[in-house]
């Protein structure tokens, strides 16, 4: 069982390293291959586009074959499209890698904290989703630190790094029991899903109601469709629990509210103070170290106090941060600002993760597994897509930047406001 929870979190530390870096060496991968920062901000919405897309089969197959099978191969997939990556001769090569490792990310996150599940007692989880969140914010701090020195000699460092971090957790996860459910695959409901996020993410981006309009009115003819299926790969009736849903919303409303943050202020950073990346990436980082001291201790809390409380406190302390510092985002108040934010999140996220983990029956913790990452992709994508639109129709970097956290900002609130509307209480554990 050890050695199966280490491969866990160590993979969860992989994707926020690996994003982390790449996020400090943003300026120099958009010089190399001579595009704007808009553009250079796509490789962070392709990457989580790919994942948002696939996450829900995969967490379905993890349902049917088990987590470890779905798990180990999407460690490969990812593996492979990171080494790709770093090989990349041209933006259109890079981007191409990078669809092909968030496929294998799908299935890394479309299993992991079902796997968890499956290899922890009820007593405790929240404490295993504590540490699990722990590894993705070690993965945050040591990402903007490192990426930002190895970024000075190649940013396709970072990427070559990330391949072979995958290649341990795969050789680590080798047992498969035998899955708790079964059934069949829906092909349909895969392909309509899939369709339909992207259109609604790459239509957010592009800034086209073409193309986002059309997603949103296949996704309902997409929900329509599993609703009637005897297989769904999202099984709908799942919402039908209000916690489950409430807490889902919330969690995708806290990444759409978050993601942006770090690659904004790294192009602030770099490009109006003027910072090297090594400082800039040390900088950043310190929101990731609050995030990763925090975790374990949200987790412990999580045993003993309500779940749901913690979860507004989390998310109190983001949206008045994120509103105070979008009024002058400065290298000087950074410190601070990015601690409290960090706070606010692990706060969040851990006990939320928890909450709409133990809101679904067993047979189904493949396909909940599922739905928050692609809540957390999802929110994601639309959290850089959405600053990537900002960021063209400002004058500078520095009202650019401004603006987008003042929206972050906002969103937090959103997130506040349905953290406190949800039911309160420790959900059952099961």
């Amino acid at each position: 069982m050890r050695r199966a929870l280490f491969a866990v979190f160590l993979s969860s530390f992989i994707t926020p390293f690996m994003t982390s870096g790449l996020s400090v060496a943003l300026p120099i991968i958009a010089s190399d291959f001579s595009v704007g920062s808009a553009e250079a901000m796509a490789i962070f919405v392709l990457l989580n586009l790919a994942v948002a897309m696939w996450v829900l089969p995969f967490g379905r197959l993890a349902d049917m074959w088990g987590p470890h099978v779905v798990f180990r191969a999407g460690l490969g997939v990812a593996g492979v499209g990171f080494l790709l990556a770093a090989l990349s001769p041209t933006i259109g090569f890079f981007y191409a890698s990078l669809l092909v490792a968030g496929v294998g990310l799908a299935a890394v996150f479309g299993s992991n904290n079902a796997l968890i599940f499956r290899l922890v007692p009820p007593e405790k989880r929240a404490e295993a989703v504590g540490l699990n969140s722990m590894s993705v914010y070690v993965g945050l701090v040591v990402g903007p630190v490192l990426g930002g020195a190895v970024a000075q000699l190649s940013w396709r460092l970072i990427l070559a790094i990330g391949a072979a971090l995958a290649a341990v957790p795969y050789v680590m996860v080798r047992k498969s029991p035998r899955p708790a459910g079964g059934g069949r695959f829906d092909v349909l409901g895969s392909a309509l899903l899939a369709t339909s996020t992207a259109l609604v993410v790459i239509g957010v981006y592009a800034g086209s109601p073409s193309l986002a309009v059309p997603g949103l009115l296949l996704l309902a003819a997409a929900i329509f469709v599993e609703w009637r299926s005897p297989s769904p790969v999202l099984d709908v009736r799942l919402f039908r629990n209000y916690v489950f849903t409430a807490s889902l919303a919330a969690a995708l409303l806290n990444y759409l509210a978050t993601s942006a943050l770090q690659p904004s202020l790294s192009l602030l950073f770099q490009k109006a103070f003027a910072m090297p990346p090594h400082y800039a990436g040390l900088l950043l980082s310190t929101q990731a170290a609050a995030m990763a001291l925090f975790s374990p201790i949200a987790g412990r809390a999580g045993n003993r106090l309500p779940l749901a409380a913690l979860a507004a406190a989390g998310s109190a302390i983001l949206a008045v941060t994120l509103f105070a510092y979008s009024a002058a985002p400065s290298p000087a108040t950074a410190p601070l600002a990015l601690s409290l934010i960090g706070v606010g999140f692990a706060l969040f996220i851990v006990p939320n993760t928890t909450i709409i983990l133990s809101a679904a029956p067993p047979e189904r913790r493949g396909t909940a597994s599922a739905l928050i990452a692609e809540a957390r992709v999802v929110g994601m994508a639309l959290s850089n897509a959405a600053a990537g639109q900002i960021m063209k129709n400002v004058p500078n970097i520095t009202a650019g930047v401004s603006s987008v956290l003042a929206f972050l900002a906002y969103v937090s609130l959103a997130t506040l406001a349905l953290s406190l509307v949800r039911a309160g209480g420790r959900p059952r554990k099961r």
